[in-house]
């Protein structure tokens, strides 16, 4: 269950809302999600990231990924299968994915730039619980992320859904 993304914007103008830029694209089998920001910024390695998704858990929470937009995949299946088992709702990653014809079967939400086949082996370390900043938009831990098929809204503040449809 999701909420509407132009009636949330409609519903909450006095909040300061931000929206994601269209240049990055849904490669997850959930097309509408909320929940809470966790940053995580990575330098070309995702072995960082492969801990996270298998070690804790994600019950309610995105996590946004900041790559620099470098052309390799991030996430593919096996990092889907992680976060689906650990219980995150959605990744946003600044940078690509690869394995998206299997991607879209997982019930996980994942907005990347595009795609790539090419996946990184070094190991170098991430930084997590940063603010980070792409797509035209800030992300800081605790920020609220909601989206659906028309975009990716961000808000320092939970949004007042009272009054906005829920869609199944």
């Amino acid at each position: 269950m999701y909420y509407q993304t132009a009636d949330l914007c409609d519903m909450n103008q006095d909040k300061k809302i931000q929206v994601l830029s269209p240049n990055f694209k849904s490669f997850g089998g959930k097309k509408g999600f909320q929940g809470r920001v966790i940053t995580i910024k990575l330098d070309k390695s995702n072995w960082d990231l492969i801990d996270i998704l298998k070690n804790e858990d994600g019950t309610g929470k995105v996590i946004v990924i900041d790559v620099d937009e470098a052309y390799y995949g991030v996430v593919g299946d096996k990092l889907s299968a992680f976060a689906v088992k650990n219980n995150y709702i959605a990744m946003i990653i600044n940078g690509y994915v690869r394995d998206t014809r299997e991607t879209v079967k997982f019930d996980i939400g994942l907005y990347a730039l595009g795609t790539c086949p090419l996946r990184n082996f070094e190991k170098t370390k991430g930084i997590r619980d940063i603010e980070l900043n792409f797509g035209g938009v800030t992300f800081n831990n605790g920020d609220y992320i909601y989206a659906d098929e028309d975009g990716v809204i961000i808000s320092s503040v939970e949004l007042d859904t009272s009054d906005v449809p829920i869609i199944s």
